[in-house]
Formats: C-alpha cells, structure tokens, sequence
C-alpha cells in the first residue's frame, strides 16, 4: 500500500481496472485508515502486512473492528 499515497492509490485502481481476479494490497500500510483507504478507494480483494502487526504498531484485532465499523467485509476469525 506504501502508505496508500495517492499516488499508490491510483496505480491499484488502474490496475483494478484491467484485473478481473483477486487483487491485494501489499506493503507499506502504517495506520488502520491506509488499510480502509485501500478497500474504499482502490476497491482491492484483500491486503496483507506483516511488520505493522510484528512491530505491535496496529492490532490485528483492533484492525478488523475498525474495518468492519467502516463497512468493510472481512473474515472476523
């Protein structure tokens, strides 16, 4: 997601555009709002990250909650 900069942004819609299989958001996602971002505006699949989950900066529980109150439909388990 590089911190779902506008930039980044517009390259997943674009791609989104043109790809009709799933399509996840990868790196960079430094707050619970890049993720919402992400789904909202670039309408990606999915999104994964790792170091913000291991470095305890955003709680994968707390992140799903979030996601959910922005209407995001997501695995709750």
């Amino acid at each position: 997601m590089a911190c779902a900069t506008a930039t980044t942004l517009t390259q997943l819609k674009k791609v989104r555009e043109v790809c009709h299989v799933p399509l996840i958001a990868s790196g960079g996602a430094g707050t619970m709002e890049h993720f919402h971002e992400a789904f909202r505006d670039a309408d990606v699949d999915g999104a994964l990250a790792a170091s913000v989950f291991h470095k305890q900066i955003i709680n994968i529980g707390e992140l799903k909650a979030f996601l959910v109150q922005q209407g995001v439909e997501i695995r709750v388990c």
